[in-house]
């Protein structure tokens, strides 16, 4: 026993005697890399970027692997089941990932059960005064930054100059006024079959679109408080009435009230229509496409968004962030890839690459980046009016409401007065819950 017992005191003082050694003298620190983040280890959970078609991320994250020390574990899949993947991890409290995909509608529910940790102290200024506001906006909560956009998927409006053209109209409309009556020329002078078509379905594309549609009246569907006032709004009605009105006047195409956002888009590429008021930054790119489409070389983007009132301009923002859940293991090297994923170079290499829409306002005139997408200009224009959905942590019940009874009142089964207090009275209830 005391044999044994000097044996491990003594092959213990031999290895505490070769650590010494090698960490002293002139071949201290070999096979030692230096980098800050060595030993640190990170795993991040996002959805495929829809135009990340040559691995950028991926090549990306191993630079910053190669230039931090901190090891990451990249998990890309589709959205669904990346959403599925996090909100039951929050849900559960689990801390498997450090840096997570948080999607614009969850930001009241994930501040709200305090799920995430807060940027505030972690955002530099270069980040917070270059960031476009409307999507630094989007993720914050109660003063609070929770999400860095890594994905802009804020719309525009687009139109089709060449049938604008052939109907004698200078320029497009910078009111839905203006729209009901450029439609109606378009449609004397043969050049559409209607004004245009949106995503008015029962689905979450038609809260999307009667929200934007509300803003740009200058309407609200909640006050500050988060209290519904959609019944006595101004805006809100003005909104609803135009909706009804240019349904009757068939300045838009009936068949919105079931079209998905596909329909909408290939609709626009065969040219029976004209304007697209609320349209994804690719459109642009796939109207020049003549396998898909028989509008080439026609769509230009203006410098604004269609207003209601005439003075009130919104274009819709959907974007996607990345946020740090509570459990995170290594919250400070979960910002440390945020960070170096959100810069303003890795954001003009990603434009550059692979044609994502930039975070940066700057970027939306960087001259280099212009020469590859011209209409970027027009972008950055109406970039500074972008709006996010409402932050609700019953925003399911509240989408579910709109799409309903929006559609009554659209058809008339309802009127406008009528429909709104029962929005009003049905949000009012869930709220409650």
């Amino acid at each position: 026993m005391k044999r044994r017992l000097l044996a491990v005191l003594l092959a213990t003082s031999m290895v505490l005697a070769l650590s010494a050694c090698k960490g002293s003298g002139s071949d201290a620190g070999d096979g030692d890399t230096g980098k800050e983040g060595d030993g640190e280890k990170i795993t991040v959970l996002l959805p495929n970027h829809e135009m990340d078609t040559v691995g950028f991320y991926e090549e990306q994250t191993r630079k910053f692997e190669e230039e931090t020390g901190i090891t990451v574990e990249l998990i890309n899949m589709g959205w669904d089941n990346v959403a599925d993947r996090v909100t039951a991890e929050m849900s559960s409290g689990g801390s498997s990932y450090d840096v997570i995909e948080f999607d614009n509608a969850w930001v009241a529910k994930f501040a709200e059960n305090d799920w995430l940790v807060p940027l505030n102290d972690y955002i530099t200024d270069d980040m917070k005064n270059g960031i476009v506001p409307g999507l630094l906006d989007k993720f914050t909560y109660d003063d609070q930054l929770y999400g860095i956009v890594w994905n802009n998927d804020t719309r525009f409006f687009m139109y089709n100059k060449a049938k604008l053209d052939a109907a004698g109209i200078k320029e497009p409309p910078k009111t839905y006024d203006e729209l009901m009556e450029q439609t109606k020329k378009l449609q004397d002078a043969g050049e559409v079959s209607y004004g245009y078509i949106d995503s008015y379905m029962q689905a979450q594309s038609g809260c999307n679109e009667f929200t934007q549609l509300v803003y740009s009246f200058g309407g609200e569907f909640f006050d500050a408080s988060g209290k519904p006032v959609i019944d006595s709004d101004p805006g809100v009605k003005a909104a609803y009435e135009y909706l009804v009105k240019a349904y009757n006047d068939k300045v838009y195409d009936p068949t919105a009230l079931t079209a998905d956002y596909e329909t909408v888009a290939n609709t626009f590429y065969s040219g029976t229509t004209a304007f697209f008021a609320q349209a994804w930054p690719g459109i642009y790119s796939t109207a020049n496409d003549e396998n898909v489409s028989t509008i080439v070389g026609q769509v230009e983007v203006a410098d604004y968004a269609i207003s209601g009132d005439g003075s009130s301009q919104a274009v819709l923002t959907l974007p996607e962030a990345m946020a740090i859940p509570k459990t995170s293991k290594n919250p400070d090297a979960a910002w440390k890839y945020i960070e170096y994923m959100s810069s303003k170079e890795f954001d003009k290499l990603k434009a550059d690459t692979i044609g994502a829409l930039p975070i940066y306002t700057e970027l939306f005139s960087d001259a280099e980046l212009l020469e590859k997408y011209p209409y970027w200009e027009q972008f950055g224009k109406q970039s500074e009016f972008a709006r996010g959905l409402p932050d609700l942590l019953w925003f399911d019940e509240f989408s579910n409401i709109l799409q309903v009874e929006t559609i009554a009142i659209i058809q008339g089964e309802v009127s406008v007065e009528e429909g709104l207090s029962e929005i009003q009275k049905q949000c009012e209830a869930a709220m409650s819950k």
